[in-house]
């Protein structure tokens, strides 16, 4: 039996056709990497969308020992998964909370980021209603145009400052449009609006600051920042900044090495066609795993450290690459191919189809078994 790769684990189930590889460590080290650039704020973690793909309940206890009390997430039910593991730390839910969801908040502590009127209003009655103070956070939008309270809803808040008073408010916050080009002019536009919407609550703490505004200088940093992608290496710090290291591989299974011959056609639609006799392989992991189908003769795998170019669409659950090149000695049934390591990044790949790595992150299917490093 030929060896396994050395990135490996001896102990896969045998049955496995693809899996996923994330280094805790790697996200550990971005998380200590991104904290120590804050000496006066406090550093949350972002891990919406199941921790951008990576898996919150997993990845969150190891940030909790790195010391990280605060997290963000998107939506209430990633809210309540979360607080499964996490018993003390605060976890503020971006997308605020709709009717009939308080009692999920306030029995759960969770905490809504406000981000309209009538979003306000709503919880403000409710702690009038439970004769108690309710956590929450303001958000003013300042250019995203997403969510956040706009022109409109920040002047009715200015004329209705006591519906504050029953709350406990931990923040005010905007969100950056472009703070990974850091010589963007939107970055200081939006700082500029924030600090001047900010007077309105002078003794409320502030958060501006995702990834990338934390490279933009400790003047956006503020009292609490939310970095996300940073934590797991999937954004490119600028030049003679901290880096941060990549922290997932994805692993394929060779299913079958066939002789293919000139003029033959490869996959479905015959999308490539073979210009010499070549040897193929079909990989267990396909677009429903999370391998985009964009990638289809547009970029290639890793085979004991050999490129096998991709040929033909991805289909559902196979990808079939040209490993003619590659010794027969470390191409075989049963071994491994590498579709992303440290050298061919989620960042790498999402570049060469146009998109952005996050989108790969959050893609991965549920059939791909994760391994924790």
């Amino acid at each position: 039996m030929q060896p396994l790769l050395a990135s490996v684990p001896a102990s896969l189930p045998p049955y496995l056709t693809g899996f996923i590889e994330i280094d805790t460590q790697a996200i550990a080290r971005n998380y200590r990497t991104l904290h120590a650039m804050l000496p006066q704020s406090t550093c949350a973690a972002v891990l919406k969308a199941d921790a951008y793909g990576f898996g919150a309940k997993t990845i969150a206890p190891f940030l909790m020992h790195e010391g990280c009390r605060a997290f963000f997430v998107a939506h209430l039910e990633e809210g309540l998964s979360l607080r499964t593991v996490l018993k003390k730390p605060f976890i503020y839910v971006l997308s605020g909370f709709l009717p009939n969801t308080a009692d999920f908040f306030v029995e759960n502590a969770l905490i809504p980021i406000l981000n309209d009127f009538e979003m306000l209003k709503s919880w403000a009655k409710e702690a009038q209603n439970r004769k108690r103070k309710l956590s929450c956070a303001l958000h003013i939008d300042t250019g995203m145009r997403r969510s956040g309270f706009d022109q409109k809803d920040l002047a009715k808040l200015l004329d209705s400052l006591d519906l504050l008073t029953g709350l406990d408010i931990h923040f005010v916050m905007s969100h950056l449009v472009s703070s990974q080009d850091n010589t963007h002019p939107y970055n200081e536009q939006q700082k500029t609006l924030f600090d001047s919407l900010r007077q309105h609550f002078p003794m409320t703490k502030a958060s501006l600051a995702d990834t990338g505004g934390i490279y933009l200088g400790e003047s956006y940093h503020y009292d609490l920042v939310r970095p996300g992608k940073g934590i797991f290496g999937l954004f490119a710090p600028p030049k003679d900044s901290p880096v941060l290291q990549p922290c997932v591989k994805l692993l394929g299974r060779i299913l079958q090495i066939r002789t293919a011959y000139t003029g033959e056609s490869i996959g479905y639609g015959a999308t490539y066609t073979l210009t010499r006799e070549s040897k193929l392989a079909t990989l267990g992991v396909g677009f429903a795993d999370g391998y985009d189908r964009r990638f289809s003769n547009h970029s290639y795998v890793e085979i004991q450290g050999f490129k096998a170019p991709v040929v033909g669409n991805i289909s559902m659950d196979y990808t079939v690459v040209d490993v003619t090149n590659i010794p027969e000695s470390l191409c075989h049934v049963g071994g491994w191919a590498e579709f992303a390591n440290e050298s061919l990044t989620l960042d790498k790949l999402a570049h060469s189809i146009g998109t952005i790595s996050r989108e790969l992150s959050t893609g991965f299917g549920q059939r791909l078994y994760r391994v924790y490093c």
